[in-house]
């Protein structure tokens, strides 16, 4: 029966390409850069003990794990990008603690760089390096501890990311980074046992899920309080380009230069939360959605008929799709990806101009999505004060396969009168159901869970059909609030290795979804 819920995604990168799986270059190049995070760590916590906050350290850590997070295969020109960095700046940074430790008349605590930072050496002696590094460390942890390493890492890079998020609303985050510092000098610490690592897996969970509210709440103050809207996934006739990944900041800043231009723009994916802040909706050339998100990208992308930007931090893999359209603001960029510098947009106007754009436009359908925060959250306690409701269901948003929607939409249907469901999926509103249409917004699922689980007197069970990087964070910080039962869908294997189900099964007493009906005696028994 179960395995009526495993269909495979129809344009699926990894089904139709076989790009998800790590090659093992990558894998040890990506040793490499473990490695040097781990030294500027040491460092940088070093210098945090003498009161200096090292803006140096900080850039390059977070830039590093930005683009290692934006990358399913690190390429020589990425491993370059990053390598080139460390070689130039880390010798500084040392040289920096030396001094200080000099005029503080310290012992300098220093770490072997010599053979890392040696000039001359090719990819391939980096490749040799990274083996031996991984050799070294899969002697000195089992598998239990390999895969609690591997969740942590998983959470450094979302908290690395909404750090970045939060940093372009012009906040402060060198509290976040510290933190961040302190959690990667643990690959520096060879003594921590399986409690030390779990403990600090459920501290980043939790900091990454407030720095998420913080993000909303910034986000909030920009653009104005989240509201239901319809958007429309109609195309228009005219040049277009194309704005990918969730980065609003940069939507923004693409949006204030193209205004003066006839050129219409359309979000993708994660970018159509855009389209429920009152801001955006004063941009005229905000034309609406295209495409159907992440997991049909090689579709969307090969069919858009101008240039495409991926922001910071898109979790895209462009190495298999057509070159000279793709633009990107990040940091490093893939073979056949042109980066825009110093925010200057004319190469992508130009391109968008000799582009075909859209000859006519076509009209497809539009669809209501997001919600009232306030309005939602009084209207549930308003309805739970009735004090006929025993249970809560909160259903996540949306899963990625039709398997996923179809598994949601039979459980609704089994769900007794005395529960009350909120769900982030789209369902028939009931007497006992509040239907929202959530997107993509995780933080939206974090904020009403959380206010539910603390301020209601019923037990409170959550399901999440749709996981990613950030969502991890949001069921482990959870599972730690929760005194009932949490499942999850399936993984997208590209995003999350399958190791970290056995975790979050073990550690957190998280279950994955099987029938609904089996499920439901597992919440409430006949």
């Amino acid at each position: 029966m179960a395995n009526e819920y495993n269909y495979g995604y129809k344009y699926d990168r990894c089904v139709s390409q076989g790009i998800c799986s790590i090659n093992p270059a990558t894998s040890s190049l990506q040793e490499v850069i473990f490695l040097y995070l781990k030294i500027a760590a040491h460092y940088g916590l070093k210098l945090e003990e003498f009161g200096i906050k090292n803006k140096q350290i900080q850039n390059l850590v977070l830039n590093t794990i930005s683009i290692i997070s934006s990358n399913y295969e690190i390429s020589a020109v990425n491993f370059n990008t990053i390598n080139y960095a460390f070689k130039k700046e880390l010798p500084e940074i040392i040289i920096e603690y030396e001094n200080i430790c000099k005029q503080k008349n310290k012992k300098a605590d220093i770490i072997d760089t010599a053979d890392l930072l040696k000039d001359g050496k090719t990819i391939n002696d980096y490749i040799r390096l990274g083996e031996k590094e991984f050799n070294k460390r899969t002697s000195l942890y089992n598998s239990e501890l390999s895969k609690l390493y591997k969740t942590l890492f998983i959470l450094v890079k979302s908290f690395c990311i909404n750090i970045l998020i939060y940093e372009s609303f012009n906040k402060e985050v060198y509290d976040e980074f510290s933190c961040l510092l302190t959690v990667l000098n643990l690959l520096n610490n060879q003594n921590k046992n399986k409690s030390d690592i779990l403990n600090y897996i459920k501290d980043l969970a939790e900091k990454d899920c407030k720095l998420m509210q913080r993000i909303k709440e910034a986000q909030i103050e920009e653009y104005g309080e989240q509201e239901e809207s319809e958007v429309s996934f109609s195309t228009t006739k005219g040049k277009a380009i194309l704005v990918v990944g969730s980065n609003l900041r940069e939507l923004e800043q693409i949006l204030d230069k193209l205004k003066d231009t006839n050129i219409d723009i359309y979000t993708h994916d994660n970018m159509i939360l855009a389209h429920t802040f009152p801001k955006f909706k004063q941009y005229k050339h905000l034309k609406g959605q295209f495409g159907q998100g992440i997991e049909n990208c090689l579709l969307d992308f090969s069919t858009f008929p101008g240039p495409i930007i991926l922001t910071r931090n898109s979790l895209y893999n462009v190495e298999n799709l057509y070159r000279g359209r793709l633009y990107t603001t990040d940091f490093a960029y893939s073979k056949g990806v042109i980066p825009i510098k110093n925010n200057d947009f004319s190469d992508v106007i130009k391109s968008a101009d000799e582009s075909k754009g859209f000859k006519t436009g076509k009209a497809c359908r539009s669809e209501v999505i997001g919600f009232s925060y306030n309005e939602i959250i009084n209207k549930v306690h308003q309805k739970l004060q009735e004090n006929i409701f025993d249970r809560i269901f909160i259903i996540g948003i949306d899963g990625t396969t039709q398997a996923e929607n179809e598994y949601f939409k039979n459980l609704i249907n089994h769900i007794p009168d005395n529960v009350f469901v909120l769900s982030m999926s789209c369902c028939k509103e009931t007497e006992n159901r509040i239907c929202l249409n959530a997107m993509y917004d995780t933080i939206s699922v974090i904020r009403l869970s959380e206010n539910l689980i603390k301020n209601s007197k019923q037990k409170v069970s959550l399901f999440f059909p749709f996981c990613d990087r950030h969502t991890l964070s949001a069921i482990i910080y959870i599972s730690s609030l929760v005194k009932d039962k949490i499942f999850i869908g399936k993984w997208n294997n590209s995003i999350i290795n399958p190791n970290i189900t056995d975790v979050l099964k073990e550690e957190f007493s998280i279950e994955e979804i099987s029938t609904p009906k089996q499920d439901m005696l597992k919440i409430i028994p006949e």
